[in-house]
């Protein structure tokens, strides 16, 4: 019997958690079905790093969509489309095939569920729903719960010497994009506040927002106490080069950057969000909070706890949940499923 063909479609081609979670599934699958990838390239990056070269390295020959009815004749060769973000063009171009192939929707975040009405409008092409996050995945009659996964090569870097060594100082990590529901503008006014340095990395964000945030620091007289490491794919470098790892986001749905921390066994401290309290009650430092924000002195307690044994038990957990082989065989079963539904259905 032949593999059948898949065609993953990535809804930009700016990198993030939702990226690089997708780019490894698919790397997984790629043995078991025909993979085509593709991916929106028709809106501005603002000037952030893009994915266009990974995606090269890793899939050859990628498809960057300009057009939307560019994506029809790809996905009318699919047997399989997996796709998510909440844009109209993926399902539209489905709805626009006369017999169009099974199509399985991932949504990442607990706010893209419905986002809003989304789901609603596009429910007749919609065959199959995966949420990363359980909770989301109960509000969606029929969806399934399989998390994250990420990629080992992410994490080569070696550790630096970025802050002045001294007693009782610790130094927390962030990484992620620098926008405003990630709460990083908030970490460094009340750095001194909260007695640590902060080591940033920026993923996908342009470096006009780092520049604005390092003169916020500079304005605060925090310079030596906040380091930015260039944008970039590899998180090894400010994972091994911190005491602990900070989510401060107002929402979020299952952070990729907490699984990478947890497979060097690096602590993570957050606030309670998405699937984190849920999926790592026992293995996450949590913060109490109000209005979308940590409170400090919660904040500096967790940090002084977060020591190698917390690391320890949030790998064993990570290891355990978000195993690649056990997320990307979860992903292909449910592609067989819905491919023989698929085909019942037009028979």
């Amino acid at each position: 019997m032949p593999k059948p063909r898949l065609c993953l479609v990535l809804p930009h081609v700016v990198l993030g958690g939702g990226e690089t979670a997708m780019m490894e599934i698919a790397e997984g699958l790629r043995h078991d079905v025909a993979l085509e990838v593709c991916a929106l390239d028709n809106a501005p990056t603002g000037g952030a790093p893009t994915l266009r070269e990974e995606l090269a390295e890793r899939f050859g020959a990628v498809t960057l969509v300009r057009k939307r009815w560019e994506l029809r004749p790809r996905l009318r060769a699919a047997d399989v489309v997996l796709w998510y973000g909440v844009i109209n063009s993926v399902p539209a171009a489905l709805s626009a095939l006369a017999a169009r192939p099974a199509s399985i929707r991932v949504v990442h975040t607990d706010r893209a569920v419905d986002g809003p009405g989304f789901a609603r409008r596009w429910r007749r092409v919609i065959d199959a729903v995966v949420c990363v996050s359980p909770a989301a995945a109960r509000r969606v009659p029929g969806a399934v719960f399989i998390p994250n996964t990420c990629s080992l090569d992410r994490l080569q870097g070696e550790r630096g010497q970025f802050f002045a060594a001294e007693p009782g100082r610790r130094t927390l990590g962030w990484a992620g994009r620098l926008v405003p529901q990630k709460n990083v503008a908030w970490l460094i006014e009340h750095l001194e506040e909260l007695g640590c340095n902060l080591l940033l990395q920026a993923l996908d964000t342009p470096l006009l927002a780092a520049a604005e945030l390092a003169s916020l620091a500079e304005r605060r007289g925090l310079s030596a106490r906040v380091r930015f490491l260039p944008p970039g794919r590899d998180l090894g470098t400010l994972l091994r080069s911190v005491d602990a790892l900070i989510v401060a986001s107002r929402h979020e749905g299952f952070p990729m950057v907490v699984v990478e921390a947890g497979m060097l066994g690096v602590p993570v401290v957050a606030t309670r969000v998405g699937a984190l309290p849920e999926l790592f009650a026992g293995e996450i430092l949590f913060v109490d909070g109000a209005g979308g924000v940590p409170e400090p002195g919660s904040l500096r307690r967790a940090l002084a706890a977060a020591g190698p044994a917390w690391g320890k038990r949030l790998h064993a957990k990570v290891a355990r949940l978000c195993d690649s082989q056990e997320v990307v065989g979860a992903y292909r079963e449910l592609i067989d499923r819905v491919c023989r539904a698929r085909r019942d259905h037009a028979a």
